[in-house]
């Protein structure tokens, strides 16, 4: 299939007009009819949903130039089709619907964890989609870096790391340092010197308990590990890995050394510890990929990228987010992307950036960064963007860097050491108020949105009145209070009136987290309502929903399925008795606001239509509409008729995506989908 080449738009308006009936024959005085413009790509005899109220549905659809140049009936759009025109017969039940839209994850960093060879999967969460032992796609059912096999306790996860500390000192390995991916402490299930003896996460041995690096040393004190956790806010080190970080005030740091950005006293103190908190974990998951992987790996970095971000076409993204994108990563991105470039294969995706310089408390920094991108990519490609700036106001609630009003329900080490953290520990900010309002005021006035990273209450109000009382976004841009999953009513409110704030909620840690942060963390009455949706669509706040990928999987479909359900995960190896007062199911009308499920149809409004509000692409993006994008997914069954039976989104398989006119075939697209909830 061809790929379209020209960006220019012609305008379709009259031409649809008139494909909507056979026109009459001009008499013979009448000039010439001008020649109709054949489609590139046709879509005939689908369900196509438009999302678009005024006109809903139809049975075809024509592309031309990278854009939708008609929709209607079979016999309407089957006028456009010339010799060269490629045609699409839809199998019978074939949904065709917009592509759907990522508004939020960390794409890069999703694509260069699934790399078997420099990095080992430590993870509880399917986050790759793996076959599980038994299927006929899992050929190699002891291997966890091919299949998926969940990391049940401590030992599992050290087990792991001595496999691959054995291939590096067999010789079986070429690369000698050992990087792992999304460890999760707080989902991990009874293991060694549990307290209490039924005590699971955090109340028994893991990396998070204020002797990391003692603990890796023991593993290997020659050989540099580092260990990512799974919220991408905290890491782990041995002594060889800490060395090579180089961080200030850590024994043994040469200049120049690393400083920390984020409450530096607090972080150096952990980093001695071998506990990476916040900006020190970007740091070193960013430096140990691009110094030791991809510098010493020729286009690996580019193949990555593209594999990763077929991962995100295969269930359904045409359009994905770079969450926190330094001036490097934009430089590579405009590599991959840049229009008329023939080294790489066409990307499967559109991609937007935010732009974000870890590596300094200067938020001048990271708009420099932003500025360079916009430059460097300019305004006209319809495959990469500019999106907005990114400011982070705290961390992680299952990591205990959250910022709270009130304490924590439980406290382990090393939070509770009075010799690093002020008592009680409720969280520390890694940006407050005051210094937020003055980033919008910043961003606003260069043209960009920004996007809030908060987790925690505190941080929650810190940043919804920074954005209240901040200058209007630009024009046509919305800020975004990301993730938030306590917000308040009242707050949900005020953002409403506002009109140019987008709230978007990483809505499948209700299945993967419910329980844990029900039981561990923050306790039933501040996890049952999280992530308000349904209280957002009363007040008129315009919500998405995002995976924040690698920290959960990028999956549309499932995100509609927990927000209809909201059902948390009961993980077989997490057994407590102190379990039991938590829901199986995030739903309590005893707590207001109550109920927050939504009904698939709002779910896949959030990935559509109003992740395209978001973007300030509403034009462009998130319905079906003549002259709009031509980005389409195309699914086995309609969603839409599963509102009675949400269980049946499991079956529904992605065929393939269709980007600004591109069509990307999956090459799983027959076979049974692999749930992450499974």
């Amino acid at each position: 299939m061809r790929r379209p080449s020209s960006l220019a738009v012609p305008a379709f308006c009259a031409l649809v007009a008139a494909c909507a009936s056979s026109p009459p024959q001009p008499p013979p005085s009448s000039p010439p009819a001008e020649p109709v413009q054949r489609a590139e790509l046709v879509i005939l005899s689908a369900n196509v949903v438009t999302m678009n109220d005024a006109k809903p549905s139809a049975q075809a659809v024509a592309v031309s130039q990278g854009r939708i140049q008609a929709i209607g009936t079979d016999e309407a759009v089957k006028a456009l089709v010339g010799k060269d025109t490629v045609v699409i017969h839809a199998e019978p039940g074939t949904t065709v619907m917009p592509g759907f839209i990522d508004a939020h994850s960390h794409t890069a960093g999703y694509a260069f964890y699934n790399d078997p060879v420099h990095w080992i999967d430590v993870s509880s969460v399917n986050m790759y989609f793996k076959p599980h032992p038994g299927d006929p796609r899992c050929k190699t059912p002891d291997d966890p870096q091919h299949c998926f096999i969940p990391v049940k306790t401590q030992a599992d996860v050290e087990a792991r790391i001595k496999r691959r500390l054995a291939d590096i000192e067999a010789g079986r390995s070429d690369f000698k340092m050992v990087l792992a991916f999304n460890y999760d402490p707080a989902r991990l299930g009874r293991g060694d010197g549990c307290k209490p003896k039924d005590g699971v996460g955090f109340a028994c041995r893991t990396f998070e308990n204020g002797r990391a690096r003692e603990q890796l040393d023991k593993l290997s004190k020659t050989v540099p590990i580092y260990v990512a956790s799974e919220s991408g806010h905290i890491g782990y080190v041995n002594t060889p890995a800490l060395n090579l970080l180089n961080i200030c005030g850590v024994e043994g740091a040469t200049e120049p050394c690393y400083q920390p950005t984020t409450n530096p006293e607090e972080e150096t103190e952990l980093a001695r510890i071998g506990q990476l908190d916040e900006d020190l974990c970007l740091y070193g998951t960013g430096h140990f990929q691009s110094k030791y992987v991809l510098k010493g790996n020729k286009g690996l970095g580019p193949k990555l990228m593209h594999d990763g971000a077929m991962i995100y076409a295969n269930h359904g993204f045409t359009l994905v987010q770079e969450g926190a994108a330094n001036a490097g990563l934009v430089a590579l991105y405009e590599e991959v992307l840049r229009p008329g470039q023939t080294q790489y294969p066409p990307f499967p995706t559109a991609v937007a950036i935010i732009a974000y310089d870890a590596a300094s408390a200067d938020f001048n920094k990271t708009l420099e960064t932003g500025l360079a991108a916009r430059a460097l990519i300019g305004e006209k490609n319809p495959l990469l963007s500019v999106a907005a700036l990114k400011s982070f106001a705290d961390g992680s609630p299952q990591g205990f860097t959250a910022n709270l009003d009130a304490p924590y329900l439980n406290l382990y080490r090393p939070f509770t050491e009075k010799r690093i953290f002020k008592q009680p520990y409720t969280g520390l900010p890694d940006v407050d108020g005051r210094d937020l309002h003055q980033r919008l005021e910043i961003s606003h006035k260069h043209g960009f949105p920004m996007v809030i990273h908060q987790n925690g209450d505190k941080s929650i109000t810190e940043a919804v009145d920074a954005i209240l009382a901040a200058s209007p976004a630009p024009t046509g841009k919305r800020d975004v209070v990301l993730h938030a999953p306590m917000i308040t009513t009242d707050q949900i409110e005020s953002l409403a009136k506002r009109g140019d704030v987008a709230a978007s909620y990483l809505i499948q840690n209700v299945y993967f987290w419910g329980l844990p942060e029900c039981h561990q963390v923050l306790g039933k009455d501040r996890v049952v309502n999280m992530y308000p949706v349904r209280q957002s669509i009363r007040a008129g706040l315009r919500s998405t929903f995002h995976s924040d990928s690698p920290v959960t999987t990028p999956y549309p479909l499932f995100e509609a399925w927990v927000a209809k359900t909201r059902r948390a995960q009961e993980m077989p190896w997490y057994v407590s008795a102190k379990t039991a007062g938590c829901p199986a199911v995030l739903i309590d009308d005893n707590l207001p606001p109550g109920d927050q499920s939504i009904s698939i149809r709002e779910s896949l409004r959030a990935v559509t239509v109003h992740a395209a509000w978001q973007y300030g692409m509403e034009n462009e993006r998130g319905t079906l509409e003549v002259g709009k994008y031509a980005d389409m997914v195309m699914l086995s069954a309609d969603p839409l008729a599963m509102e009675n039976a949400p269980d049946q989104l499991k079956t529904v398989r992605v065929l393939r995506t269709i980007r600004y006119g591109h069509v990307v075939e999956n090459p799983n697209a027959n076979d049974p989908p692999i749930w992450p909830g499974d």
